[in-house]
């Protein structure tokens, strides 16, 4: 598929799939370096892939904080009527109890398979990914941008001729109003002179709508209001050097390999995807966990003895053998509340420990998820190829096409030399009358079609050398 189909499609795409910038530039002139900054900078496809870099950011740091201990804080406050348990005295009471319970737990994984390591680099491949992405995005933007732009400083080139041409024409048409008023030359010819000066007039027109469209898409492309005032540098673009053009395909697909975003993307991919793999094989293996706690609890029903006051002797119901009746001490004891924290510190409760879980069996689970990761692996590594093949092919296409962009473009120069030629001579013959006008206009068109074809040509050139330094990783510039 030619290079050029491919891009307008995305082109357009992205013009529709990313709004409109409601700011005014006005009067303003534009880089090509400004042109392709603004773009990246508003375009909400690559925000959006910015917004997706930064949630697998988040996944990661969350991951990686998984390998800590975690601590948790329980406070409860209860209150029990009727008949329940004092968690005091453990006894039952009628009672209303109000009671509270605090605590301290903390737990953290020692072992299980290395799930916690294995999905820890795993987010740390799909952030990798996910960055390559956004480059791909930023990538395919910049070479829609340089399209834009180009044709663009095309459209200007093609409206300068037209005009030219306009100029040429209307200065012809004088000439031979003046040699037909003279009796030099026949009625006809200043007829045609006419008609040739109205399709320039029309040509003319034509261009500046092209000009005008030109910088409608590059606008719409950097999302402006509207193209008034809009205006690109004349960079002056001449044809780079064709280094890369002298490159086998296969020598430039190498060197893709080291730059391409898309490549590194989908590589990564399957190195996330092996993760995966180890992360599902890692629930056939035993969980040990340590574990550790400190709590405490108060209870209303909680009293302690203030005091104990002496009130005398008194009967305790026993006598002697003698029939006298023994007396006894008795004793006041005043109660009151025990104190809030008295409590917390007396009922304090230290716990640790060590869990082991063994799966056993847990319904074929882990295994259905195994086979589940490993076809996805599969999946992922036919995935990553085709992305290569891809690549490759686009860049046999696009070195295909620069070839014959050169090619061309050489025989649209040679042509435009012997026309320009052929121009001069036939302007010499129909001034002396040799030829007649019909002769001179054809001259004339062939001129003005070259110079049109060799305009197409020079712009098709650039841009195809600059695909093709783009995916031999060299800077998308001028």
């Amino acid at each position: 598929m030619n290079l050029k189909i491919r891009i307008i499609p995305v082109l357009l795409g992205l013009i529709l799939s990313t709004g409109f910038n409601m700011e005014v530039y006005g009067q303003k002139t534009w880089t090509l370096n400004e042109c392709v900054n603004y773009a990246l900078d508003n375009n909400i496809a690559v925000k959006q892939n910015e917004i997706t870099s930064e949630l697998n950011s988040i996944v990661t740091f969350q991951n990686k904080m998984a390998l800590l201990p975690n601590l948790n804080a329980t406070v409860g406050r209860n209150y029990n009527f009727g008949r329940t348990i004092d968690p005091f005295t453990n006894q039952f009471t009628t009672q209303q109890v109000e009671s509270d319970n605090w605590s301290l737990s903390s737990n953290v994984t020692l072992f299980n398979g290395f799930q916690l390591q294995n999905t820890l680099k795993q987010s740390q491949l799909n952030y990798l990914a996910g960055k390559s992405d956004l480059q791909k995005v930023k990538n395919d933007i910049s070479l829609n941008v340089i399209a834009a732009y180009l044709q663009v400083l095309y459209a200007k080139e093609q409206l300068n001729v037209a005009t030219a041409r306009v100029n040429q024409s209307q200065q012809q048409y004088d000439r031979v109003k003046r040699m037909v008023d003279g009796g030099l030359m026949v009625q006809g010819n200043l007829l045609d002179a006419a008609s040739q000066l109205s399709n320039e007039e029309l040509s003319n027109i034509t261009a500046e709508n092209q000009l005008i469209n030109a910088k409608l898409t590059l606008t719409q492309l950097l999302q402006l209001e509207s193209p008034d005032g809009f205006d690109v540098e004349d960079p002056a673009a001449q044809i780079p050097e064709a280094t890369v053009l002298t490159l086998p395909p296969t020598q430039i697909f190498a060197l893709s390999l080291k730059s391409l975003p898309e490549i590194k993307a989908a590589d990564t991919r399957v190195l996330s995807a092996e993760k995966g793999v180890s992360i599902a094989k890692a629930t056939y293996y035993p969980r040990l966990t340590l574990f550790g706690q400190l709590s405490s609890f108060y209870s209303s029903s909680s009293k302690k003895i203030s005091g104990i006051d002496f009130a005398g002797f008194q009967p305790d119901g026993s006598i002697t053998s003698g029939g006298d009746t023994i007396l006894s001490p008795y004793f006041n004891t005043r109660i009151e509340d025990n104190p809030y924290g008295d409590q917390l510190d007396n009922n304090l409760n230290k716990a640790f420990g060590i869990s082991l879980s063994v799966p056993l069996f847990n319904g074929f689970s882990s295994r259905s998820n195994v086979k589940r990761a490993k076809l996805n692996l599969e999946n992922t590594k036919y995935t990553a190829q085709l992305t290569r093949n891809q690549v490759y092919q686009s860049i046999q296409q696009a070195h295909t096409d620069a070839a014959a962009a050169k090619k061309r473009y050489d025989a649209t120069s040679k042509s435009l030399t012997a026309f320009e030629e052929a121009y001069q001579y036939s302007e010499k013959r129909f001034n002396a009358g040799l030829i007649n006008s019909l002769e001179f206009l054809t001259a004339n068109n062939n001129l003005t079609r070259t110079k049109v074809e060799l305009l197409q040509s020079k712009y098709d050139y650039i841009f195809r050398l600059k695909v093709l330094d783009f995916y031999a990783g060299n800077p998308l510039t001028f």
